[in-house]
């Protein structure tokens, strides 16, 4: 069944929950918003022009290859990357972050074997980031017992370290040890663990349980989506002329980015747009981020006012946060699968431009469809369409999963999306 609109009266409820008093999502509904460091940086041209030159002046410095490493990562040449980082550790084999890249480059690049001898070749203690790395690479050997000591090591380092709760909570589950998934989320809750993930998963430990109401309404409760628009720009006539300024500022983007992992992003045969600053008019995209961010704040306050009992996900709201935002081009045929946002508390698309009239029925072309995960789709069959518009801001939960159905048409569908992400 899909739900066409939402449906306001579903409650939001959880078991073994705090009062209202002492939730704690009450006291201050603004978020500290901070600049993303990408907001304060050249160009990737010039930035990889100028570190070039600087370590033929510098060659023994390995922070400026460390450098070169981090912007071929953002950029997915993970093999440039790791030719970078393995020169910073040449450098200096005590690198820790060299080291770190390394192995994430290495990971992608399906050389595990290597990803373990690289850790277990650093001296001293390891990070919980090197005991996930190990994990993955562990896991890329199907070596699941090995994997799941090293994610069990990164929580004792940093019980909020959201990736390896992910993947740690996915092997119990895959093996059916449910009451041990359920200790593990109830243990990081505990140790302060306030991710999305922690949502997501006290949802599937709801649904095992047959509590139904309640791990819908923390999986996917269609009212938690909320639909609305942009002030108006006070140098814009309207929010037409705006959206007009911003299609022409993403679609000259010099550096769209259309080769990206399959398995780490969902986005399928669309472009997608990192270095927003570095087009002919950022100050265009920095008035957008202006915009969603006070209407975030408004959005947030409102939820905070109506909630009708103790909230999980607003319980995870962090006090201080980036927005983290990329464009996104889609032409025909171009599409998202199923996922989630596990870096952000919560996530949302500005449209800019749609080639045509999106329409929920039918096969639903070129709406975006929310529901509860896929492994409960049979169990929770409701799901969310929305046939989106220009000018239409979507806000919901990071943890809901959702997808874009395929289109046909000769223009482009042209988004802004983001996560608000905590800052550490």
């Amino acid at each position: 069944m899909v739900i066409r609109t939402p449906d306001f009266s579903v409650p939001v409820t959880f078991v073994g929950s705090q009062s209202n008093d002492d939730a704690g999502y009450g006291q201050g509904t603004s978020i500290e918003w901070h600049d993303a460091v990408s907001d304060h940086v050249a160009d990737p041209d010039t930035a990889f022009s100028l570190l070039g030159r600087a370590a033929m002046r510098a060659p023994s410095n390995s922070a400026i290859r460390l450098d070169i490493g981090n912007i071929l990562l953002d950029r997915f040449d993970f093999g440039g990357a790791a030719t970078a980082f393995a020169a910073a550790l040449q450098i200096d084999p005590a690198h820790n972050d060299a080291r770190l890249g390394l192995a994430r480059c290495w990971s992608r690049l399906e050389r595990y074997a290597d990803v373990l001898a690289l850790i277990d070749d650093a001296a001293g203690s390891r990070s919980a980031n090197s005991h996930y790395l190990h994990g993955m690479a562990a896991l890329g050997l199907e070596q699941r017992d090995l994997a799941e000591r090293d994610f069990r090591s990164a929580l004792d380092e940093d019980p909020k370290h959201r990736e390896a709760a992910f993947q740690l909570g996915r092997l119990l589950r895959d093996g059916n040890r449910l009451d041990e998934f359920e200790i593990l989320c109830n243990d990081l809750w505990a140790k302060g663990a306030r991710h999305v993930q922690m949502c997501l998963d006290h949802g599937r430990i709801l649904a095992a349980a047959g509590q139904d109401d309640a791990a819908r309404a923390l999986l996917f409760a269609p009212e938690k989506v909320t639909q609305t628009t942009l002030d108006v720009p006070g140098e814009f006539a309207d929010l037409d002329a705006f959206n007009a300024a911003l299609a022409e500022e993403l679609l000259s983007n010099p550096y769209p980015i259309t080769d990206v992992p399959t398995d780490e992003l969902a986005m399928r045969g669309a472009t997608r747009i990192h270095h927003l600053m570095n087009g002919q008019r950022p100050e265009l995209i920095q008035t957008l981020l202006a915009a969603i961010t006070a209407q975030i704040d408004r959005d947030v306050a409102g939820r905070i006012a109506s909630a009708s009992s103790n909230d999980l996900w607003l319980q995870c709201r962090p006090a201080s946060a980036q927005l983290r935002a990329w464009g996104l081009i889609q032409g025909s045929g171009a599409y998202e699968e199923w996922h989630t946002h596990r870096g952000g508390w919560l996530s949302g698309v500005y449209y800019i431009a749609i080639p045509d009239i999106f329409t929920t029925e039918g096969d639903g072309a070129g709406c975006i469809e929310l529901g509860p995960p896929k492994s409960l789709a049979d169990r929770y069959p409701e799901t969310l369409r929305i046939a989106p518009q220009a000018g239409m801001l979507l806000l919901m939960p990071s943890h809901v999963h959702h997808r874009t159905i395929p289109f046909v048409s000769q223009g482009k569908r042209i988004s802004f999306a983001f996560d608000v992400r905590m800052l550490d």
